[in-house]
C-alpha cells in the first residue's frame, strides 16, 4: 500500500516552483519576462528621449539659421537700395549741379529710386526726362516758344488734365494745380503717364515723343505715316547717354 502511494506521489507532474506577492502567486518565469521587458524598454524610452530632444534641437537651430539668412537678406537688399540713392545723389550732383541744394538731391534721390523700382524703369531714364523738361526746377512752369505759358507743371512738367486723369488711374482722388508744383506727386504722376505711353505705343522712342507731343498727334502721325519731329526725343536720349557716360568715367 504504502508502495503504490508512493509511486503515485513519483507519477504526478512536478509543479513550477512560484513566490508569493501581496496574496497572489507569481512565476518566476513570468517575473523574469517581466524583468526582461523592464530592462529593454528602459534603454529604448532612454533612445527615443535622447532622439526627440535631438530632433527638437535640430528644428530650433534650423529656425535660428533660417532667420538669420533673412536677416542677413534683408540686410544685403537695405544696403545695395543705400548705395543706390548714394549713386543717384552723385548723379544729381553731376546732373543739377548747383541748380539743387544738398537736400533736395537727397530727397529727389529718394523719389526717383522709388518711382523707377514701382514702374520698372532705369532712374537714368527718368533723370534725363527731368533734365530736359525743367533741368530739376520743382516749380518750373512750361513755356511755348512764344512765351505764353504751355500748362505743364513742376519737375517733370505734366499739365493738370492729364495728371488728374492719371491721379484717378492710380486711385489718388483729386489733385490741385498746387499740388503738381510737389515733386513727389508730380514725379508720381509723371513717371506713371510716361510708362503708360511707352506701354501703349509698345516702344521707348514712340512712348518718349508722345509724352513730349501729345499721344493723339503722335498716333496720328503712326497711322499717316508721317515723320515724327525728333528733336526732344534726341534731347532726352543724349541727356541719358551723358548721365550713363558719368557712371563709368
Amino acid at each position: 500500500m504504502e508502495e503504490n502511494e508512493q509511486q503515485q506521489l513519483a507519477d504526478r507532474p512536478r509543479r513550477q516552483r512560484n513566490i508569493v506577492f501581496t496574496g497572489k502567486s507569481i512565476w518566476i518565469s513570468e517575473l523574469a519576462s517581466m524583468a526582461l521587458i523592464v530592462t529593454l524598454l528602459v534603454p529604448l524610452l532612454t533612445v527615443s528621449l535622447v532622439i526627440l530632444r535631438n530632433e527638437f534641437t535640430i528644428q530650433r537651430q534650423n529656425y535660428d539659421i533660417a532667420a538669420m539668412k533673412a536677416e542677413r537678406v534683408n540686410t544685403v537688399h537695405v544696403l545695395a537700395v543705400m548705395r543706390e540713392k548714394e549713386r543717384l545723389v552723385r548723379l544729381l550732383g553731376e546732373v543739377a549741379g548747383q541748380k539743387i541744394t544738398p537736400e533736395a538731391k537727397y530727397r529727389l534721390a529718394e523719389l526717383i529710386h522709388q518711382n523707377s523700382t514701382q514702374f520698372g524703369y532705369s532712374p537714368e531714364l527718368l533723370l534725363a526726362v527731368i533734365a530736359v523738361e525743367s533741368k530739376f526746377n520743382p516749380q518750373a512752369l512750361g513755356r511755348y516758344r512764344g512765351g505764353a505759358l504751355s500748362g505743364a507743371l513742376g519737375i517733370m512738367q505734366i499739365k493738370y488734365a492729364t495728371a488728374s486723369y492719371i491721379a484717378n488711374t492710380l486711385g489718388m482722388g483729386q489733385i490741385t494745380r498746387q499740388d503738381l508744383l510737389d515733386p513727389e506727386i508730380n514725379m508720381v504722376l509723371g513717371t506713371a503717364y510716361l510708362m503708360t505711353l511707352i506701354t501703349q505705343f509698345k516702344s521707348f522712342k514712340h512712348g518718349i515723343l508722345a509724352y513730349n507731343l501729345g499721344p493723339n498727334k503722335v498716333r496720328l502721325a503712326l497711322v499717316n505715316k508721317e515723320p515724327l519731329p525728333m528733336r526732344y526725343y534726341e534731347k532726352v536720349l543724349k541727356q541719358y547717354y551723358r548721365i550713363k557716360d558719368m557712371e563709368v568715367n
